[in-house]
């Protein structure tokens, strides 16, 4: 089993210590953040022995931090970079990414040239064979199309994990930090993998939740 955490920290407003505290109680084997500050990364780099942080105050800091060894590369995409390692998993050579798309109505203008530029820099990555596990705010809920071109490549464990269960996936954003989770934005998306447990966490001080999953090798 593989456990994944992605969680958007708001630029630094999610508070170091539920971070600590939720990394401490779910013990993740991957970890991703994005829009990562400086007090929140001393945290993240406390409880993790390989990866990778790169805090920022201009709303692009990110990280990608695993138990094991991992070699993190940056991954080029306009306007906002990715973060991409390979994990040894049963034997087997596994490809990570970490990504944050665009949010394509944060500025007055939007901000869709940047985020289709990402999408047709990842689809060709994605295209390649093997295992993989892409994990992030990915700015998109399943009706929009950047999701559903990454799905053409990618399968949604999260929402299978759902359906089985006969519910649906919890929501990931919040209109504000400490309010109810109004779209499923952050997301984990494999080839070759299946969700055995999902769990969505809140961060005080971030108005994105956490999403953690268990993964399995199908």
């Amino acid at each position: 089993m593989l456990r994944v955490m992605t969680a958007n920290l708001l630029n630094g407003e999610g508070r170091p210590d539920a971070l600590a505290r939720l990394l401490d109680e779910y013990q993740p084997d991957i970890f991703g953040a994005q829009e990562l500050s400086a007090n929140q990364a001393t945290v993240i780099e406390q409880r993790f022995g390989f990866g990778v942080t790169k805090p920022s105050d201009q709303n692009d800091g990110n990280a990608l931090m695993a138990t094991g060894p991992i070699e993190v590369e940056i991954l080029p995409l306009r306007f906002r970079s990715a973060l991409r390692a390979r994990i040894v998993f049963e034997d087997e050579s596994v490809e990570i990414m970490a990504i944050h798309l665009a949010n394509p109505i944060d500025t007055l203008r939007g901000r869709l040239p940047e985020r289709r530029s990402q999408v047709n820099t990842l689809e060709p990555l994605l295209e390649r064979p093997g295992p993989r596990i892409v994990i992030g705010d990915m700015n998109s809920t399943p009706s929009w199309p950047a999701y559903r071109r990454l799905r053409r490549h990618l399968d949604d464990p999260i929402a299978d994990f759902a359906k089985l269960r006969e519910t649906k996936a919890a929501k990931t954003w919040a209109y504000r930090p400490g309010y109810k989770p109004r779209l499923r934005i952050d997301h984990v998306l494999t080839v070759g993998f299946r969700a055995t447990a999902v769990w969505t966490r809140e961060i005080q001080g971030s108005d994105h939740y956490a999403l953690i999953a268990d993964l399995e090798r199908t």
